[in-house]
């Protein structure tokens, strides 16, 4: 588990990115996971780190954080589970892009 110095150390580097900023396959660790509402509705934001990156935090699109039940936040940022979340790419039909999330 992360210790709060190196919480503090980090929050100055954390950034917004958006799902297509994602390498393609890559596993990114979930630390935390938030609900909120934003101007476009309800929505998961997650806190990620890929191994020795800063932390960066991502929006989900609304038809993934309409699936992530307050259970799941909970297990999470409890650490019971550890989560990872994969870019897999853009959808060649739908256009739509593409996450999964794994052990």
């Amino acid at each position: 588990m992360m210790d709060l110095a190196q919480k503090f150390e980090w929050v100055a580097f954390y950034k917004t990115i958006s799902v297509t900023e994602l390498d393609l396959n890559r596993k990114y660790r979930i630390l935390m996971a938030k609900r909120l509402t934003t101007i476009f509705g309800s929505t998961v934001l997650l806190t990620i780190r890929d191994s020795g990156a800063a932390p960066a935090q991502v929006f989900q699109y609304r038809r993934y954080s309409d699936v992530v039940t307050d259970t799941d936040i909970e297990q999470n940022n409890s650490n019971a589970v550890f989560l990872r979340l994969v870019y897999r790419g853009v959808c060649s039909t739908t256009k739509a892009y593409l996450l999964a999330i794994e052990m």
